[in-house]
């Protein structure tokens, strides 16, 4: 949805948006110094997966931690958004480093209102960060949500396949 929005080369996705071959690490910390606005996607088990101590967690999320130590290293504007059933963040779970998520403005993101909120994350995206505006053609609305629709319908049975294979 929001590729639909913004455009496909202004939204990063790791597994979307680094070609082959290329490196990973530079990759990552030239898309955060270059964002306008990060999202950090909080699903239900997202604090579980820092682990209690450094050499508990799994190296993707050490990445996740050093993505959003980049961000507020460079002043990035940083939103938290919510998804389903997650309650605010508090710093006393958060890693060390990463406490100030805690008190950021957040969003919300329930499946059940996908069409709602995913309006307006994007009127709230383009009032802290005018300049990721991209006109577009207002009969492809319909188009945009139904692709938005499946591409968080893949999202939330990924996150199912996770949960059960723990």
């Amino acid at each position: 949805m929001l590729s639909a929005q913004f455009g496909e080369d202004r939204v990063f996705r790791a597994s979307r948006s680094i070609l082959v071959g290329s490196d990973f690490a530079r990759s990552i910390l030239n898309a955060v110094e270059g964002c306008g606005v990060m999202l950090v996607i909080v699903d239900a088990g997202w604090l579980d997966k820092f682990g209690s101590t450094e050499n508990d967690s799994p190296p993707t999320c050490d990445w996740v931690v050093r993505e959003i130590e980049e961000a507020f290293r460079l002043d990035r504007i940083v939103v938290p958004v919510l998804l389903s059933g997650v309650g605010c963040l508090h710093a006393p779970g958060l890693p060390e480093t990463l406490t100030g998520l805690a008190g950021l403005q957040y969003l919300r993101f329930d499946y059940r209102n996908i069409r709602q909120d995913s309006e307006h994350m994007v009127e709230q995206l383009v009032r802290v960060c005018p300049g990721i505006a991209k006109l577009r053609d207002p009969g492809s609305q319909r188009f945009v949500r139904f692709r938005w629709f499946r591409w968080f319908r893949r999202f939330l049975r990924y996150l199912s396949r996770v949960r059960r294979d723990k």
